[in-house]
């Protein structure tokens, strides 16, 4: 059995520009529910952006000296670590804002045909610990197979 086999694959294509600012991108992930998208340039798949990229870019850590120490403070100290925070997610944000997609896009993408097996699309996305796979037909992008795809596939199997 092949993806193309009963449409498997999702034929909503939600895509971005490698010229898209990553807050573009994540807004675009955000507002249709999904953790990752391809990247496209002139048709072509050149790479693909997901939350974890984009997470990972913006490098925003918890230390425990930015968290308030377990003794009581007093207020006014209680403001200024709250102040510093914020200052230094603001700082985060805006050097998102001013970032493109190819910057932080992973841009080796791993993808498969239409008649490309349900059983070795698992076996990609397992071995590269990936949720997504672009379908690619002649060089187009003509679909997506995620995770939930396949478990989907398995049922109706």
């Amino acid at each position: 059995m092949c993806i193309r086999d009963r449409d498997y694959m999702s034929r909503v294509l939600i895509t971005c520009s490698p010229e898209d600012s990553i807050l573009e991108a994540a807004k675009k992930l955000a507002e249709n529910h999904i953790s990752g998208m391809p990247v496209v340039k002139d048709d072509k798949v050149v790479g693909i952006i997901s939350v974890s990229d984009i997470v990972r870019y913006m490098s925003i850590e918890i230390k425990e000296h930015h968290l308030p120490p377990k003794e009581p403070q007093s207020i006014p100290m209680v403001i200024l670590n709250l102040l510093q925070n914020e200052l230094r997610f603001k700082k985060e944000l805006e050097k998102v804002s001013k970032s493109k997609v190819k910057d932080v896009m992973t841009k080796e993408v791993i993808y498969v045909e239409p008649d490309t097996s349900l059983f070795e699309a698992a076996s990609l996305i397992q071995k590269h610990d990936i949720t997504r796979l672009p379908v690619i037909e002649e060089g187009k992008l003509v679909g997506i197979i995620s995770k939930s795809d396949l478990v989907k596939a398995l049922i109706e199997f």
